[in-house]
């Protein structure tokens, strides 16, 4: 699947998960989205900052954290150090959208820059 296709078939998936009238259908897309791995953590943080069903909430945190113990089975297989899979998946949440901040904050702005003279 080329960059453009998954692109366009999150964006499907994220809208339909946070727009749907069917709450079945919703829960189907975050499942679908789950399936793609962390590539798709993103598309499932919007759709819980942005839904006001503590069901549509709690589906995606469990996609999160399934993906993430999938990761950890993964990594367990191939590396002694890693995250503890003890983690909650609003810890993995919280973490990602530190580290975006963090990156945000590291890129020079031009406003930021003094002016001389």
């Amino acid at each position: 699947m080329s960059d453009d296709d998954r692109m366009t078939l999150f964006f499907e998936l994220k809208e339909k998960a946070k727009w749907s009238s069917d709450p079945e259908e919703k829960k189907a897309a975050i499942k679908e989205l789950s399936t793609h791995g962390e590539n798709a953590i993103s598309e499932l943080q919007e759709i819980m900052s942005i839904t006001a069903y503590e069901d549509i909430k709690s589906a995606c945190v469990e996609a999160i954290k399934s993906m993430r113990d999938h990761n950890n089975v993964e990594v367990h297989k191939t590396s002694s150090t890693n995250a503890s899979s003890s983690d909650s998946a609003a810890d993995v949440t919280t973490r990602a959208k530190d580290q975006k901040k963090k990156n945000s904050k590291t890129k020079p702005r031009a406003r930021d820059k003094p002016k001389s003279g």
